[in-house]
This record gives C-alpha cells, sequence and structure tokens, in this order.
C-alpha cells in the first residue's frame, strides 16, 4: 500500500482570490462614460461584493434635483480639490445661522455643464442636500453641492496631465490682471516662462504686470539688470522693482493691486510666497530657499488659493507652473501674435503661413540677424512652437 507522502501526482493549483487592484480597471470613469453617451443622464457606478461576485450598478443620485435656484447661495470659490471646493458664502438671510465658509461638493454633472472643474475664483450657487440624498463618509458627507457655476469673465488655463479627460485646466476664473513674479537673480530670468504668461494674458485681454524681487541683491539697482530682463522690459506695459527685505516699490505695487482680483504667478524660488505673506498677512504661506547647487527654487505653493486683498480686492496664489494653456493654438497663429515680433501687429513676413524657421522672405529671422531682436526671444519662441508638437 502506498503511502500518500510519496504520490508522485501534482497537487492541484489553488485558485487565488483576485485582489481589490485586479478589478480597479472595472471602475467606471464617470466622466469619460458621461462624455460619450454609454450612460444615461444620471452617472452609475458598479459595485462589488466583498468577494469581487455579483457586481451591482447603482444610479448616483443627483442632489441638485429637488433643489431649485431660488432656494440657492451664491458664492466664491476660495480653493478647489479632488472632488469638494472651499466656498465663502455672500448676502446670506439674517434668519439663518450658516458658516461663512462651506465645503461643498461638485457631481460629474455639474462639471459637464460646465466643461470642467470649478476653479479658484469662480461664482457658484449652491443648494443643500437634503437628509439622505448623501450618506457615508467622505465627499458624500457633504451637506453642500455645486448646483452651478455662473458665467466666467475671464480666466487663465495651463494644459493638463497627458491622460487628463481634460486638454486644459483653469487655473483661476474672473481676474482682471496677470501679476507675474520674477527675480533679477537667484534665480536667473526664465524668458519662456514670462513669453507664456504674457501669450496667455494678451489672449484673455488681460493687462500683464510683472514684478522683480530681489532688487536688494542688486548694488546699482535698475542699473544691473541683465540683457534678458532690458529685452523683455521692452514688450510689457508695467513694470514694479520691489524688494520686501527693503521696503522699495511694495507701496507702488498695492496700489496697482487695490480692488482688483490679480493672480500671483512665477517660479519657484523668486520670492512670490513671501511677497504674498508682506502683501496679506493673513495668507501665511509657506516658504523656501533656492538649491545652491543649481541656483533653482523648491516648490512651495502646490494648489490655487484666492485671498482678500487689505482694502479691497483679490490676491489669487497659483504654483510655479512651467507652462500655460496655448495646446490649441496653431502654429502659424503663434507665428503672428508672438509678443516683440512685429511692431504695431504687423505681419511683414513674405508669406502668410511663415513660422519664422526655414521659410525665406522671413521679418523675423532678418530682424534676428541683425539684432532688431534678441537670440534670447528667438529661442523662446522656438521652444515654445516646438511643445506644441
Amino acid at each position: 500500500m502506498l503511502n500518500n507522502e510519496f504520490d508522485d501526482e501534482p497537487e492541484p493549483l489553488r485558485r487565488v482570490r483576485p485582489t481589490r487592484r485586479d478589478h480597479r480597471s472595472r471602475r467606471i470613469d464617470v466622466m469619460r462614460e458621461l462624455e460619450s453617451g454609454v450612460v444615461d443622464e444620471r452617472p452609475v457606478k458598479e459595485r462589488f461584493s466583498r468577494e469581487f461576485k455579483k457586481a451591482k450598478i447603482k444610479r448616483i443620485k443627483n442632489p441638485v434635483e429637488n433643489i431649485g435656484e431660488e432656494n440657492c447661495v451664491e458664492g466664491l470659490v476660495l480653493e478647489v480639490h479632488r472632488r469638494t471646493c472651499e466656498v465663502r458664502l455672500d448676502n446670506l438671510p439674517t434668519s439663518d445661522f450658516l458658516p461663512s465658509t462651506v465645503t461643498a461638493m461638485y457631481r460629474a454633472t455639474t462639471s459637464k455643464t460646465l466643461g470642467e472643474f470649478p476653479a479658484v475664483g469662480d461664482r457658484v450657487l449652491l443648494g443643500l442636500v437634503n437628509d439622505g440624498d448623501d450618506e457615508g463618509d467622505g465627499v458624500g458627507s457633504q451637506k453642500y453641492c455645486v448646483v452651478r457655476v455662473l458665467p466666467r469673465k475671464s480666466e487663465l488655463k495651463r494644459p493638463g496631465p497627458r491622460d487628463s479627460f481634460y486638454k486644459q485646466q483653469t487655473l483661476a476664473a474672473n481676474i482682471d490682471q496677470v501679476v507675474i513674479v520674477a527675480s533679477v537673480t537667484q534665480p536667473e530670468f526664465n524668458y519662456g516662462f514670462m513669453d507664456r504668461f504674457l501669450l496667455a494674458a494678451n489672449l484673455n485681454d488681460l493687462p500683464f504686470v510683472l514684478v522683480l524681487t530681489k532688487m536688494d541683491l542688486l548694488p546699482n539697482g535698475e542699473a544691473d539688470l541683465s540683457s534678458d530682463i532690458r529685452d523683455f522690459l521692452k514688450i510689457v506695459d508695467k513694470v514694479i522693482p520691489v524688494s520686501v527685505k527693503t521696503g522699495d516699490g511694495l507701496d507702488v505695487l498695492r496700489n496697482e493691486l487695490l480692488g482688483k482680483s490679480s493672480v500671483f504667478s512665477g517660479m519657484s524660488g523668486v520670492g512670490k510666497s513671501t511677497l504674498i505673506n508682506t502683501l496679506v498677512p493673513d495668507a501665511e504661506l509657506r516658504t523656501g530657499d533656492v538649491r545652491e547647487r543649481d541656483g533653482k527654487g523648491r516648490h512651495t505653493t502646490t494648489s490655487s488659493s484666492l485671498f482678500d486683498f487689505p482694502g479691497g480686492g483679490y490676491v489669487i496664489d497659483t504654483p510655479g507652473i512651467r507652462s500655460i494653456g496655448l495646446m490649441d493654438m496653431e502654429p502659424e497663429t503663434l507665428a503672428k501674435i508672438f509678443p516683440g515680433f512685429f511692431e504695431d501687429d504687423r505681419f511683414m513676413c513674405r508669406f502668410s503661413n511663415c513660422k519664422h524657421l526655414k521659410e525665406p522672405g522671413c521679418a523675423v529671422r532678418e530682424a534676428v540677424e541683425s539684432g532688431k531682436i534678441s537670440a534670447a526671444r528667438y529661442a523662446s519662441y522656438v521652444r515654445i512652437l516646438n511643445s506644441g508638437k
């Protein structure tokens, strides 16, 4: 009689239970499904048992279905998170004991109507979710929801991630001017960064204000400005040199910001957060030092935030991004409107579709060769042109 311990028959393979990660790909991306028309107006989601068996389809309740706009309150978006946003309520009835700032959720239906997610600076209508409409932890436990995003008068966009549902993301909405902070040194002036924001401001008919920080590091003041900075100053309408250390220029900047909604941006390390903390003491933004090994800054701002400016107006702090929303622009259009190429915006090249690369009769390349247009400005144009391909 043979002992089982010496059987040569292999033991049957045991079935491994699938993990939650294995089934993550089965979850429905609500926004993509809603856009493609696969699901109806109410988005749905799959719910699995603990063993990932007998998947059930559950309709996500629309919290705004039974909320009339006459029962909504209007507010200003201060911050935006993954599925919620911080909103300051306006014009509250005296009989209601509502907090001044609330956390409101926004659903796929709201984003679908707007075309993208709410942005800092948006005016929105909020409704109270009825008891039982949204239960549970996380986003579903919020009492307020965004019913509608009011029309924007202006916006500043940047390209979204390559795998993002939207090609562009709005950094800030309803702004009056774009304030770009650049340091005169440590780190050095970045032509490409400035040109992108200048283009975005021009396309949205927004005034462009250049703030030069760390002026105290130049012994002779503006006389020591680099040639790149001097060249850029020729094509901007307003420049404000400041020094947070000495206080020079801060009063001029305060007067420029008073009563306006200003979006601040700048490369990491230029002193943007330090400047905003000086102008708006309640901001309390984190600040960082410049790295010694490469002279570049460390990112301290990770998302856009809105602050009240003393005396009136808003300051919107945005991260130090490297690109701005020019992805949908045709190369021929960029070649015609690039700042500093043509006086009075009169296109002077021989061919109307000239991209200023190798085309004959190009007025821009001739100006570069003669020194009328700096080589740094032309190199910045070529980088932006190639980045959209």
